[in-house]
């Protein structure tokens, strides 16, 4: 990822607070040949031991590719937002741009077992279903309806050795325009908008 140093965000904390917040990630995977392989994926992240579980179809070759290759990058997008010159103190010398945050973590990929799988889907459930009194759990699955759709999914460890984190958020602005910037997110309000002012203030 092309990263100049002012938009460059090294903090682990926040880099997992995006990934977290963004989980919905896109698998990204080179065959030995050069050419791409991408599939959308729900991602569950292990702070601790520095991991990213996720699964695809056992149809997907991509699961394939990315054990011949030893190597996947998971990139996830966090808030976007367009930024308009006339929002600068001299528009007549600026042109548009666009702040946003992204986080690549990239790393060697390992074939989980059936309980580390169902390990993976009972934890994106709670997850996501965490505020939920009736969360479902793969336990409540007739056990040959469970076996059965076991069959249909292969989950992935991807060891992190790379993350990196872009923030462009406007540092490379002056502290007034920068200031405008965020008064214009904060006015104009769409979740993206005031997710970045969130970040772009102390």
């Amino acid at each position: 990822m092309y990263q100049p140093r002012v938009f460059r965000e090294e903090q682990r904390a926040r880099l997992h607070d995006v990934i977290e917040r963004h989980s919905f990630g896109t698998l990204v995977v080179a065959s030995q040949t050069g050419e791409l392989d991408i599939s959308h994926v729900p991602v569950l992240l292990d702070r601790e031991r520095g991991r990213l579980g996720l699964h695809v179809a056992a149809a997907n070759p991509i699961w394939k590719k990315a054990l011949e290759s030893g190597r996947a990058t998971v990139i996830f997008g966090g808030p976007h937002a367009y930024v308009s010159a006339s929002w600068y103190e001299t528009p007549s010398e600026q042109v548009p741009t666009w702040n946003y945050v992204v986080v690549h973590a990239s790393g060697a990929p390992r074939k989980m077992d059936r309980d580390e799988l169902l390990a993976l889907l009972d934890g994106l459930v709670s997850a996501n279903e965490s505020n939920d009194a009736k969360a479902w759990s793969t336990r409540v699955l007739d056990a040959a309806v469970r076996d059965e759709l076991l069959l249909q999914i292969v989950g992935l460890s991807i060891e992190i050795a790379t993350l990196e984190g872009k923030f462009k958020l406007s540092q490379n602005r002056s502290e007034g325009d920068r200031q405008r910037v965020i008064a214009a997110l904060r006015a104009r309000g769409t979740p993206d908008d005031l997710a970045l002012v969130a970040l772009m203030t102390p």
